[in-house]
């Protein structure tokens, strides 16, 4: 019977995994000697809940309703949920193989909670909420049978997550490793004495490692130090990684298809945009009340029948137009929408970088982007300042200048970049393939089943 594994890891850069690393990786370098290999392009925007979420579904943000971290409940300004499993408005890979009368086991994948009944076994991924008595098996008893085998309490992500960006480097590099040998031991532990079909993994503290240790390794980095203790930190991880991996393939007989991918890569970020201070001084945006010093963003400081634009996002901008009929106090007229969002392209391209370079600044409209049964929940304009070389902050507002590292959250030096990775072992193709694309995993994981692939799939069979 055809099995097929997948292990995801976040945020994985195929330039370092694929050539600067690949002599250290051993496992990784086997899988692509003897299959095949590709960089996988990600969503727009590239971010892990929107990007693993259409890889899963095999389906657009468009089609699943995932656009962001968060979602604005009927186009209001203050009702803002963080999005979960119950947000998405499509089927996942196992859903559909659960469907088709086949079993998958689940590990610690993005957007899996709530935890929704299938035929198998699952445990939930990052973001879920900080209480004890929260689910988050399927079923409920799973989590009694690792926490046995595993002798310690089962968690799905660092134990500082909230913290990440503030804590110290050697205690993030400690959880980082110790959530990750628990994860690895999970996996093995099912996929040992399990019987399944399709059997789907993420390893995710590979992402909170990438954002506050990459400027220690790019000499393109503006705050690279050669000398640095932490030069090595990544490439030590993903070693890590590389030998968990290499036990995980020992326990999977020489038939099983393999595929090993990520969500998106990381790049350097230099900078942030203060972007919601840029709205402000341009008069897209009006508060109630001048701002005195640096304080959290919140929608009752705005007064809402003066606001044209307002934006979210600590990576990407993701910017809104306070639009009459669709916002609850809007005011631009529909006829003015278009020109509103080419007025603004016009001007946020000029925005220089902190040193006064050109910067290579990218823009995702809404009608060109964003195609699909949700459409009209996607933001109208989507920046990408220097191509993601700089991030945006919208948290932090009366900040002293247009540009800085922080947000509410904290600060960071890496963003995600537009390239992940894919490996597939014990399929059809060899060697290198160039470019694949995020909605291409789910139909190629449902032909190795010979599950049917439903036809509402944009994405191709990679054979």
């Amino acid at each position: 019977m055809d099995k097929v594994l997948v292990l995801g890891i976040d945020g994985a850069p195929p330039e370092y995994f694929f050539d600067k690393w690949l002599e250290e990786l051993p496992n990784i370098k086997r899988l692509i000697k003897e299959g095949c290999y590709a960089e996988l392009n990600s969503t727009i925007p590239n971010l892990s809940a929107v990007a693993w979420t259409s890889i899963i579904t095999g389906k657009p943000p468009a089609d699943t309703s995932i656009f962001e971290y968060i979602y604005r409940k009927n186009f209001s300004y203050s009702d803002i949920h963080v999005v979960t499993s119950a947000n998405v408005k499509a089927k996942t890979i196992w859903q559909i193989v659960s469907d088709a009368g086949k079993r998958a086991i689940v590990c610690f994948v993005v957007m899996t909670w709530p935890v929704k009944p299938f035929n198998g076994l699952l445990i939930a991924g990052p973001n879920i909420p900080d209480r004890e008595d929260v689910e988050f098996t399927y079923p409920q008893n799973l989590k009694d049978e690792v926490e046995e085998v595993l002798g310690k309490k089962l968690i799905v992500d660092i134990p500082s997550v909230k913290d990440f960006r503030n804590m110290s480097k050697e205690k993030l590099i400690e959880e980082a490793h110790y959530v990750t040998k628990m994860h690895f031991d999970s996996i093995k532990y099912l996929i040992k004495n399990k019987k399944w079909d399709l059997f789907w993994g993420f390893i995710g503290q590979s992402d909170r490692l990438n954002h506050m240790f990459w400027k220690y390794m790019d000499p393109l980095h503006r705050r690279y130090d050669e000398n640095s203790e932490f030069r090595n930190t990544l490439k030590d991880y993903y070693k890590f990684f590389d030998q968990g991996l290499g036990e995980v393939l020992e326990l999977v007989d020489k038939d099983t298809k393999i595929i090993i991918l990520s969500d998106h890569g990381i790049m350097r970020m230099h900078n942030r945009i203060n972007l919601t201070d840029w709205l402000i001084k341009n008069n897209y945006m009006a508060l109630k009340e001048p701002i005195e010093k640096r304080t959290e963003f919140k929608p009752e400081r705005v007064d809402w029948k003066k606001t044209k634009a307002f934006a979210i996002g600590a990576y990407e901008g993701q910017i809104f137009i306070n639009l009459k009929g669709r916002e609850p106090e809007g005011i631009v007229n529909k006829k003015d929408y278009d020109s509103l969002l080419n007025e603004l392209e016009d001007k946020l391209k000029k925005i220089p970088g902190d040193d006064g370079t050109v910067l290579d600044t990218k823009f995702f409209m809404k009608k060109d982007y964003f195609k699909g049964k949700y459409e009209d929940a996607a933001p109208d304009m989507i920046v990408y300042f220097d191509n993601l070389h700089y991030g945006c902050n919208n948290s932090l507002i009366g900040n002293e200048t247009l540009y800085g590292l922080e947000t509410a959250k904290g600060g960071d030096d890496a963003c995600h970049s537009h390239k992940g990775i894919f490996i597939m072992n014990n399929y059809k193709s060899r060697g290198y393939l160039g470019e694949i694309d995020n909605l291409d995993i789910t139909p190629t994981v449902l032909k190795m089943l010979d599950v049917p692939i439903p036809k509402d799939l944009r994405g191709k069979v990679i054979d």
